[in-house]
């Protein structure tokens, strides 16, 4: 009996299963892989986070200060500063040039998924006058000043006073209640005259008592310091 007509027969059902079992597996895979997409595709991708305090506060340095925040990955942001909540809801008078001058200011920052506002504050900047507490000079006849200067760089008046009654009464001339209840008080800017005072450098010998001040500005605050200044004779 001849048998290699069935052994081949037998080889070629043989390669025939393998054949079908590798097709049938490589399809089960690819079929596997589209669900997994189209599961990718339905669950929601997390969004780029924009994280920014609702309150924030700066001190005035004369430089533009943008508010500070926080995001992940590569967003386009859209950032706008506005001078007042009102102006922020009807979207009016907005810069996106972060802000150099002392105020508050009400931010919204926007990307493609969120809106973020927050309220950003820039303080005055405090000023601190130098000088020493007494200082002295000789008469010879021609004016003299006493030496001052003042951190940040601002320009100071000078008030000379033949007593200290005299340059306590002119200080607490300007002087009022802050607003609002405070019991503090803050210097106002007027002038106020009716009290001694002399303005320019003192020649003649004697002891002078010296109010050094800066009335403050938009974006510093109020200073003054009190000096006693003799000048004296050889």
């Amino acid at each position: 009996m001849n048998i290699r007509p069935l052994v081949f027969a037998t080889f070629l059902m043989i390669l025939s299963l393998a054949f079908y079992a590798c097709t049938s597996v490589e399809e089960m895979v690819m079929e596997e892989t589209v669900r997994e997409r189209e599961e990718e595709q339905k669950t929601p991708q997390p969004r780029p986070a924009v994280i920014v305090k609702s309150s924030q506060v700066v001190v005035y340095n004369g430089k533009p200060q943008p508010i500070s925040f926080s995001y992940a990955g590569e967003q386009d942001l859209n950032i706008v500063y506005y001078p007042s909540r009102e102006a922020r809801t009807e979207n009016r008078e907005g810069s996106p040039a972060a802000p150099v001058q002392a105020g508050t200011y009400f931010v919204r920052i926007r990307n493609s998924y969120e809106e973020l506002l927050a309220e950003y504050r820039i303080l005055k900047r405090p000023v601190t006058i130098e000088a020493a507490e007494n200082q002295y000079a000789y008469y010879n006849g021609d004016p003299k000043r006493i030496k001052a200067g003042a951190e940040p760089s601002v320009p100071l008046s000078y008030s000379y006073y033949p007593n200290r009654e005299l340059r306590e009464a002119a200080q607490n001339a300007v002087k009022e209640p802050v607003s609002g209840g405070n019991s503090g008080r803050r210097l106002l800017t007027q002038s106020y005259t009716g009290y001694r005072r002399v303005e320019r450098a003192p020649i003649e010998p004697g002891t002078y008592y010296v109010w050094i001040y800066f009335p403050g500005d938009k974006n510093h605050e109020a200073a003054q310091k009190n000096v006693q200044f003799t000048i004296l004779t050889r």
